[in-house]
């Protein structure tokens, strides 16, 4: 190791949020991440620890990643290409706080740990774009606050019972099936017998929508149909 990752990690043991880390996989990524000099590597570990990264990756892939405005893929870019040699000479310089910051906001800990719900929801996504075009759908759940899940193969009150376990509270207010009908387009309905439906299918598209923009996607672009047609048990 170079002597100046040696002095950046041992900074970063000393460092209260980043030893609360201490013995987990997202502190050994980051260092994982900082002891390369390549880029790619680095997008490697990134990638493993942060399902916020995953999302910006897969929305390149699909032609959604927000182009302008987007101050998480701008911070990306910038812990992935800074040499470490950069943040060395800040520590020894006392100028560390910009460095600790981004490392905060992209990982996600410390003062920018992501709530469970928005975590939930990003899961949630990648789900949707793991689906085959045209292929059958999945079981979902609404929950308050616009919290949307799915488990592949589970009922509903399965699900209930995930959420439940995880301490999200409050029972589910509505849940159907929804199916990728095209690249960027997903069928739902809210036709789930475990439960009341509220009857407003924009209690579903909304928080999706808006979760994907915050996520760094261009949520105009997506589209969600519902249908009224289709029955889920």
């Amino acid at each position: 190791m170079s002597d100046a990752y040696a002095s950046v990690e041992r900074f970063l043991k000393g460092w209260k949020p980043f030893a609360e880390l201490s013995g987990t996989m997202l502190a050994a990524q980051i260092l994982a991440l900082l002891a390369e000099g390549d880029p790619e590597a680095r997008r490697r570990h990134l990638a493993s620890a942060s399902d916020l990264y995953r999302l910006h990756r897969r929305y390149e892939e699909l032609g959604l990643l927000r182009p302008g405005k987007n101050e998480r893929a701008e911070q990306f870019e910038r812990l992935l290409t800074e040499p470490i040699a950069v943040f060395a000479q800040a520590i020894g310089d006392g100028a560390q706080k910009e460095h600790l910051s981004r490392l905060q906001f992209c990982f996600e800990f410390g003062r920018h740990a992501a709530p469970p719900r928005v975590t939930l929801m990003r899961e949630f996504i990648h789900k949707l774009f793991d689906l085959e075009t045209g292929a059958l759908g999945v079981k979902y759940s609404l929950y308050p606050g616009g919290v949307l899940y799915t488990s592949a193969g589970k009922s509903h009150d399965e699900m209930a019972q995930d959420l439940a376990k995880l301490g999200m509270g409050g029972a589910p207010v509505a849940g159907g099936a929804i199916a990728r009908s095209a690249q960027l387009e997903f069928v739902y309905d809210m036709a789930s017998t475990a439960y009341k439906a509220t009857n407003d299918p924009a209690a579903v598209k909304e928080p999706l929508l808006r979760a994907i923009r915050n996520s760094g996607g261009e949520e105009q672009r997506v589209r969600l149909r519902f249908d009224t047609g289709r029955a889920t048990a």
